[in-house]
């Protein structure tokens, strides 16, 4: 074998290492970068809402592959949730109720499995990029008949002389923390204990009878 023909050949085995390589690299780096981005946008959970929203509770619910235990980080303010509430057991449809929330407030919520935290876009997020779900509690109406209302004259000619209730504005300081504080019950010791002054008619739960008694005693 001449010098030429085995420089030939020895190229020729040089390309095929090199192409090799670079097939081989190629398949670890892809599968590799495939890996890394499914794990960094990929969340656990799916299918999360919020179902049975009253005044002062909420149920969320949301599915999984797999079983596992999550929890909830939730609170008023979109970037400090400050109140989280694990599940009791791990399984792949989560239920888990909310109690003793504020009536007509805005609430936000993040799904956590692990140190996994999922938002409202399905994709896993750290910090102040994460964009959380919410739901409005109801506003705490009272049942037609069983509060006394206090009437006010009304300035209308065309009222005919009936009255009307009084305008939230004519509530006292008093009456407005009355207000302020409906919805809250004896549950919570440690809040009660301030606040249960504006449990006006004493029954453990500050609640809109509260405010037309506090109206009528002048406080």
């Amino acid at each position: 074998m001449n010098l030429g023909s085995f420089q030939k050949r020895t190229k020729y085995i040089l390309l095929a290492v090199i192409s090799i390589f670079i097939i081989v690299v190629t398949i670890f780096l892809g599968k590799g970068a495939s890996e890394y981005f499914a794990s960094a946008s990929d969340c656990p959970v799916s299918n999360v809402r919020s179902e049975n929203v009253g005044p002062n509770s909420a149920v969320i619910k949301w599915d999984s592959d797999e079983e596992n235990q999550g929890r909830l980080e939730y609170g008023t303010n979109s970037v400090s949730l400050t109140f989280n509430s694990p599940e009791p057991a791990a399984q792949t449809r989560h239920t888990l109720p909310l109690t003793l929330l504020t009536p007509n407030t805005i609430y936000y919520y993040l799904v956590s499995v692990g140190n996994i935290r999922c938002d409202s876009s399905g994709q896993k997020c750290e910090g102040e990029s994460c964009v959380p779900y919410s739901f409005t509690t109801a506003s705490i109406g009272i049942p037609e008949g069983t509060v006394e209302t206090i009437p006010t004259r009304s300035a209308s000619p065309s009222a005919e002389g009936k009255d009307s209730p009084a305008p939230t504005s004519s509530l006292t300081l008093f009456c407005k923390a009355v207000q302020a504080n409906i919805g809250k019950n004896s549950s919570v010791a440690a809040e009660w204990a301030s606040i249960k002054t504006y449990d006006i008619d004493g029954n453990g739960i500050i609640n809109g009878l509260d405010v037309v008694k506090c109206q009528k005693s002048g406080k």
